[in-house]
């Protein structure tokens, strides 16, 4: 019997530990099924798989460290919203004391105390899991403890960043600004005038935050170090990095993250940002693209959106709209007001989804599950870019009572003394920041009075003014009508301040469809001796033959291919066309010289014409018109007759005396008369014979005397003595003063 008791005990202990081998086995597949529906998104069947796995298997610590970790990805850090955390807290609890040097669990454990904000004991439990993981060796976890140390180093740098003093005796920055104090009642002026009075009187706190700066920028570095896929590392230096202009780092991280993870979105789309600010259009599109492609279709929809950068009323048209008649709206709105059609790359569009990049990289709000930009700093920097000026402030010693109040801080976004400014409040160990009071009615305020702004796209530095008129005439098929657009190149612009010899200049002249397409498409390329400015023809002209249709838009365009300067113009017009068996009038052109080159001309070919593209002359100077009559009735003889009256009229100045006699070098034979004292009619008839004409050319050159500045209408009419019919143009011009 003695010798049959230790064999019977062996028995047990191998029966004993085969049932506990089985009972793992058994744990371990329920474990492994609710990894997995975890990772998909099913926390019902996880936390179902989970359980199977607690009761196969009670003392497994992993078991209840997935059920902890779950929790805590799915609750949130409001403070009244504990259920999940406490639940998240009793499990993780329970796997550190199955295992309490596991440095997985103190990690997960860590995280849920930040969502507790109990920031002190997450640094201590950081800290416990860093020692264990590097007694291990383990690169995944040292990879995750020093992340998550540099995330609450950025949460306390972002506390400390762009901080200035409270100005004396001013207290926090207000946020009723409209209803109380000095600028109560100036509208949406108020809050403009408030912030930046206010950021004029806060001195800076100069070096705030760098020590805790550099301690976060070297823990997402060794996190990368020993994980250099690691998402959140990569992503939260990677908006440092940009922040400091730093590309090179920034575009080698971003290009390797997406080397790691080709199916994440974010990758591409950072590496769109990188790339756009970097300047380099065409890969920049060609990464966005592929970051939109992999976004899921509510989040594709969410960045392709139009909404937030659209009047409120005008955004709600376009959420009516079909899915497929928001696309083509969306393409038609994009091709309209690309800034260059020169280039092939869309730098507006390009600018917009940066941004959006941009504000999904710095301003997400995990604690919140929003993307960055469906916060309100998200909001505003899509809509206008990079504030000018970003100054924080802490919250007045005299709200210590208020518990909500304790380290919340202000933010102010300044954008120049004619730009919005907004106030926003930051609740320690939250990274989102929300509007503050009434700011959230200035920004709907200021989106009316102006929705969106473009005006920093990294590829177009400067962007110049280009005066151009464009004016439509019969061609020579009835059917047919010719377009002139005639343009002033701004070559001194383009070259001021370089100390550049020559300059690679691509001008470009495009007509384009309510659709945003190219019909017309001309485009020439020449080097210019910038040197030689003075001596270079800067005007452009094109003559175009179309047939009559709906809305076109004329773009006229210059860049130097070196320094990305640019210069461009649009204007909308409507071909109607002059038919053969109408009575009509062509556009009035204005020019500097209208010339005929035969004693009688006929057509346009027949004159040299100078024409101002600007449509702007200083006071004194000649104001030269060309326009055609078509359609008049002849007499049995072939004769036409004809009224003319051209009016002069001030459309916009303060009136200071009269305009003085106009005096056209056809005045003697003609007769003019003046009416009124701030109005000039001229009148004047005419006959003509319509042998061999399709049409009357008729030219004036108006000389006034010292004129106000300002800008003035010519109101044209024709009367058709036999049809009896009236045909009138307008155009306008402006008269300026020498400075």
């Amino acid at each position: 019997m003695k010798r049959i008791v230790p064999f019977l005990l062996s028995a047990l202990v191998v029966v004993s530990a085969q049932a506990s081998s089985a009972q793992e086995s058994v744990a371990r597949k329920h474990l492994d099924l609710g990894v997995a529906a975890a990772s998909k998104g099913d926390t019902t069947l996880a936390f179902a798989e989970f359980e199977k796995a607690r009761r196969a298997d009670p003392e497994m610590a992993d078991t209840y460290y997935h059920i902890g970790r779950l929790y805590t990805q799915i609750s949130s850090a409001v403070e009244t919203d504990f259920l999940d955390r406490r639940k998240a807290e009793r499990n993780l609890m329970e796997a550190l004391r199955l295992s309490p040097s596991d440095p997985r669990y103190l990690l997960e454990l860590a995280r849920l105390r930040l969502k507790q904000h109990m920031n002190v004991d997450a640094s201590r439990l950081f800290s416990r899991a860093l020692g264990e993981a590097e007694k291990r060796d383990d690169p995944a976890v040292l990879a995750e403890v020093h992340f998550s140390l540099g995330y609450i180093q950025e949460m306390n740098y972002r506390s400390m960043e762009f901080k200035r003093f409270n100005p004396l005796f001013r207290g926090p920055p207000q946020d009723d600004i409209g209803r109380t104090g000095l600028y109560a009642g100036a509208g949406i002026d108020g809050p403009v005038r408030y912030g930046n009075d206010y950021l004029d009187a806060a001195a800076s706190i100069e070096g705030s935050g760098s020590d805790t700066k550099d301690e976060m920028i070297e823990h997402y570095r060794e996190a990368l170090r020993y994980d250099p896929k690691h998402v959140g590392a990569s992503i939260r230096l990677m908006g440092q990095l940009l922040d400091e202009n730093r590309m090179g780092e920034y575009l080698s991280i971003a290009r390797r993250l997406r080397a790691a993870h080709p199916d994440r979105p974010e990758p591409c789309l950072y590496l769109g940002l990188g790339l756009h600010t970097a300047g380099r259009e065409e890969e920049s599109a060609e990464a966005f693209e592929a970051g939109l492609a992999r976004l899921s279709d509510e989040e594709r929809a969410q960045v392709e959106s139009l909404e937030e950068v659209m009047r409120r009323d005008e955004a709600v048209e376009y959420n009516r709209l079909s899915e497929n008649a928001r696309a083509e709206f969306n393409d038609r709105y994009w091709q309209l007001s690309d800034p260059l059609y020169l280039t092939e790359a869309n730098e507006r569009r390009l600018e917009h989804l940066a941004r959006i990049a941009y504000a999904d990289l710095r301003y997400s709000a995990p604690e919140s599950g929003l993307r960055g930009w469906q916060t309100d700093r998200g909001v505003i920097y899509v809509r206008y870019g990079p504030p000018m000026s970003i100054a924080s402030f802490g919250a007045s010693p005299y709200m210590a009572g208020n518990p909500y109040a304790v380290g919340r801080r202000s933010i102010i976004w300044s954008y120049g003394l004619n730009g919005p400014v907004f106030t926003f409040r930051q609740t320690p160990g939250y990274l989102d920041a929300r509007f503050a009071g009434d700011y959230k009615f200035v920004a709907e305020d200021y989106r009316y009075v102006q929705p969106v702004a473009y005006a920093n796209i990294p590829s177009i530095p400067e962007l110049l003014d280009l005066p151009i008129q464009v004016a439509q005439f019969r061609g020579d098929d009835p059917q047919e009508v010719a377009v002139e657009v005639h343009a002033a190149l701004p070559l001194d612009g383009l070259a001021r301040g370089l100390d550049l010899e020559e300059g690679e200049i691509e001008t470009g002249m495009f007509l384009l469809n309510e659709a945003g397409e190219k019909i017309v498409r001309r485009v020439d390329a020449e080097t210019l001796e910038y040197e030689e400015s003075s001596e270079i023809d800067e005007f452009r002209s094109w003559r175009i033959i179309i047939p009559p249709g709906d809305l076109l838009v004329a773009a006229v365009e210059v860049r130097d291919a070196v320094t990305w300067r640019a210069a461009a113009a649009r204007e909308a017009f409507t071909p109607d066309g002059f038919p053969a068996d109408s009575f009509a009038i062509s556009d009035v052109l204005i020019a500097d010289l209208v010339k005929p080159l035969i004693e009688d001309p006929k057509e346009r070919s027949d004159y040299e014409v100078w024409p101002n593209a600007a449509m702007e002359y200083r006071s004194g100077e000649p104001i030269h018109i060309y326009y055609e009559i078509y359609g008049l009735e002849s007499d049995s003889e072939g004769f036409a007759s004809y009224d003319v009256s051209i009016q002069l009229r001030v459309k916009s100045l303060t009136r200071g005396g009269g305009l003085g006699a106009l005096v056209g070098l056809l005045a003697d034979s003609w007769g003019f008369s003046v009416v009124g004292d701030d109005r000039l009619e001229l009148r004047y008839a005419r006959q003509v014979k319509m042998e061999g004409r399709d049409r009357v050319t008729e030219y004036l050159s108006l000389d006034p005397q010292e004129v106000p500045a300002g800008e003035y209408e010519i109101r044209l009419r024709v009367w058709d003595d036999l049809g009896e019919l009236m045909a009138r143009r307008l155009r306008t011009f402006e008269v300026v003063h020498d400075e």
